[in-house]
């Protein structure tokens, strides 16, 4: 009975926690979107000093079509992992000790896993985009440090397919159980 109650102070110390990370995203995604439009309607001001240091002044001088590539992916790496730290923080209130394998973890647990890749494919992606710019001469501060770690949510992503499959299997063993009995 006390490791079930110190089991439960963690997972109430987590939830907490990702609570705290999946707000900090979301006003990370929301202060880029905000100055990625404001920029995009032509105010330089904010382009000049945009959210976390992130000039894109001289990608939106060089041109609008650079300026919304960069800046969308942005955006919807942010996006995704704010909603990823969202489908952490659904699991985290729904997960039940006495029958973790369930329908709804192992869901979440894969749509986890198909939205990590999806942002790692986004970096890489933007990664190549990135070095194209560099290649033609252009040069932008900061921005190398967004795109870096596409390679680690992909594998980040496989880890988590993983995890996914075998609550899938645990679901399943668990169904069988319930049937024997």
């Amino acid at each position: 009975m006390k490791t079930q109650s110190k089991t439960q102070l963690i997972l109430t110390i987590m939830n907490v926690l990702f609570w705290i990370a999946f707000i900090g995203l979301c006003y990370n995604t929301g202060t880029i979107l905000f100055s990625f439009l404001i920029g995009l309607m032509g105010n330089q001001v904010v382009t000049d000093k945009l959210y976390l240091e992130l000039n894109l002044t001289e990608l939106y001088k060089l041109g609008l079509f650079h300026y919304l590539n960069i800046g969308l992916i942005l955006v919807i790496a942010s996006g995704l992992k704010a909603y990823i730290a969202y489908l952490v923080v659904k699991i985290s209130t729904k997960f039940n000790l006495q029958q973790p394998f369930n329908k709804t973890a192992y869901r979440i647990i894969s749509q986890i896993s198909y939205f990590t890749l999806i942002i790692g494919i986004l970096q890489v992606c933007a990664q190549s985009y990135y070095k194209g710019l560099i290649k033609e001469g252009f040069v932008i501060t900061n921005l190398s440090k967004y795109f870096n770690n596409g390679d680690e949510a992909i594998f980040l992503a496989g880890i988590i397919f993983i995890i996914a499959q075998f609550f899938k299997r645990g679901l399943e063993i668990q169904s069988e159980n319930e049937l024997t009995i």
